[in-house]
């Protein structure tokens, strides 16, 4: 409901000037589709940003033939130039008929076009929408089709989210989970609600964590700064391009701060007015590359821990022999035999190539396992620990603090935490 509240008042007044406003410049005798147009979007505004009584429900079900069980498409329109201004003019009649002739197979109910955002419901009967049906598929393929429909009528971009199938009295639930899918949307892109875990990806507290201990790393002049950062910026990857402008300016302030805060006088001045320009030309995986510039200019930490070089070729057979035996007792020496050269050698040359010695390598692989059967199975910590090569679990949850700054313990914690 915050999302709401925060655009009640003005939405409010501006719609219903506008619709009054539209009804004074009509002719008298309006067309039938008009006036329904009228009517569905005086509902929809009213459904979502004032609130409808049970009898005014009942009343518009009856009117518009609606069905009890529905859900939402949320559209947001791009504006071009990558401002945050619609430098275009939509005309919401055509917009209406537009839609209701792509959705000519189902029943709707269109809301006006407020801050660029339009809200669309559909409605169904148990038959097509009853929990236990598959219907995403379907209702996505839907969506889509509208989606294509009008940036091409149109010429313009959208974002689209869609939400859960709800009862009409419940309807909010679906609209603001709509919202929250815009968030990880680029344009021409919509997301389901059922599909933002594999966004999301259970990840907030990693990044949080991430966050915390880049922080940390560069106010002591640690080069794991780096790597810490390389987690936070796997983590926005998939956000929008909006919403990674806005990550990516929040954790260069940070470690901007974090730079200065020891050494305030031999930090470089960094001026983000006069990077804003050049960011917002950039997009997608452009985003990141920028970001990391950045980072290094104003930290001085390089690529290092996190980044491997895998063309050589004795560093990517090891890379496969650990993958392969990770749960086995391995040693250096069996690893160099395998890969055909002396201990001493191998040892340089993976350091070299990879910022990290041997055991490093195969805890932080082995760290990387454990993750994964802790957040997707019920094993226990002392299971997990058994099945990724350690004997002791004491030790196993020292090398996983270190590595992750949590024991297995609290990782799983967060996990439940997430997840309920």
């Amino acid at each position: 409901m915050l999302i709401i509240d925060k655009y009640h008042n003005d939405l409010n007044k501006k719609f219903w000037e506008s619709l009054h406003s539209e009804m004074l410049k009509a002719n008298e005798d309006i067309p039938i589709t008009d006036l329904f147009s009228y009517v569905e979007r005086s509902f929809v505004f009213s459904l979502f940003f004032r609130g409808t009584s049970h009898k005014e429900l009942i009343v518009f079900k009856n009117i518009l033939n609606l069905k009890d069980l529905g859900y939402v498409i949320q559209f947001e329109f791009i504006p071009k130039g990558k401002t945050s201004n619609m430098d275009f003019d939509i005309d919401e009649l055509s917009l209406y008929s537009l839609i209701k002739k792509e959705l000519k197979c189902v029943i709707s109910a269109v809301g006006p076009v407020l801050q660029n955002q339009i809200s669309i419901l559909i409605t169904e009967g148990p038959d097509k929408l009853a929990p236990g049906l598959d219907t995403k598929s379907r209702i996505i393929c839907t969506a889509k089709k509208l989606l294509n429909a009008i940036q091409k009528e149109f010429n313009i971009k959208l974002i689209g989210g869609i939400g859960s199938v709800q009862s009409l009295h419940s309807i909010n639930i679906s609209l603001m989970e709509a919202l929250s899918c815009m968030h990880y949307c680029n344009p021409g892109e919509i997301i389901h609600v059922q599909d933002l875990d594999k966004y999301k990806n259970h990840s907030f507290y990693e990044y949080k964590e991430a966050e915390k201990q880049m922080i940390n790393a560069i106010r002591h002049r640690k080069a794991d700064a780096y790597d810490y950062f390389s987690i936070i910026m796997n983590r926005i990857k998939h956000l929008s391009d909006d919403a990674k402008r806005n990550k990516i300016i929040e954790i260069l302030v940070l470690a901007t701060h974090a730079a200065r805060l020891d050494n305030f006088e031999d930090a470089d001045y960094h001026n983000y007015i006069c990077n804003i320009d050049s960011l917002m030309k950039l997009e997608g995986d452009q985003l990141i590359e920028w970001a990391f510039q950045k980072f290094v200019k104003i930290t001085g930490c390089v690529k290092s821990q996190s980044s491997i070089d895998y063309s050589n070729k004795v560093v990517q057979a090891t890379k496969e022999y650990l993958e392969a035996h990770y749960a086995e007792e391995i040693t250096l020496e069996d690893v160099a035999e395998y890969v055909n050269i002396s201990p001493q050698y191998f040892s340089k040359l993976i350091k070299k190539n990879t910022g990290f010695n041997f055991i490093d390598w195969l805890s932080i692989l082995r760290v990387k396992k454990a993750k994964e059967l802790l957040a997707n199975t019920s094993l226990t910590v002392k299971e997990v620990c058994f099945m990724v090569g350690y004997k002791d679990p004491n030790y196993f949850s020292r090398i996983f603090k270190k590595k992750i700054g949590m024991t297995p313990s609290e990782y799983v914690k967060n996990i439940k935490k997430i997840t309920s």
